[in-house]
């Protein structure tokens, strides 16, 4: 249970002590990453006006962890997202992509570029990407791979 304190707390790969955090991510993405070429910024708050949690993780993986972070994100591919009905218009309206053509793929990438930090890797057609399923406005997760790195990034407001 989170403490409605009004305080932001923050980490990052900066961090000194890095214990806590480590755990956190672990929790977080299934597993716990190396620290070699493990970069963060882990955001939270809790206070009056709900909460605003904001959270970038960029690590090398393992492929053979690739089904724990699968499970414990609920992450979709943009297939499975496009083929979706229940979730598409909320999914849509998330990456501004509601009324637009072009391929969903173009509007994902642009969502990840544009909300990513700055030591994440840019997206392209390179990566795979996935996102948790029901993500929309308020609360969302985005996960692009490549063979060796994992980017993750999420949003929570309420």
């Amino acid at each position: 249970m989170r403490d409605y304190d009004s305080l932001a707390h923050r980490r990052s790969s900066q961090d000194m002590c890095v214990d806590k955090p480590m755990s956190l991510i672990a929790n977080l993405i299934g597993f716990a990453p190396a620290e070699e070429d493990l970069h963060y910024a882990l955001g939270f708050y809790a206070g009056g006006s709900g909460i605003d949690d904001r959270l970038a993780v960029r690590c090398r993986i393992d492929l053979a962890h690739w089904p724990d972070v699968v499970s414990r994100l609920r992450l979709k591919s943009l297939h499975e997202v496009s083929c979706d009905a229940g979730w598409q218009g909320d999914f849509l309206w998330l990456i501004d992509a509601q009324d637009v053509e072009g391929p969903l793929q173009g509007h994902c990438h642009r969502f990840i570029n544009a909300a990513r930090q700055g030591f994440q890797d840019e997206v392209d057609h390179r990566w795979e990407i996935f996102f948790s399923h029901g993500s929309d406005i308020n609360a969302w997760c985005v996960v692009w791979r490549s063979q060796v790195h994992l980017n993750y990034l999420s949003f929570e407001q309420g």
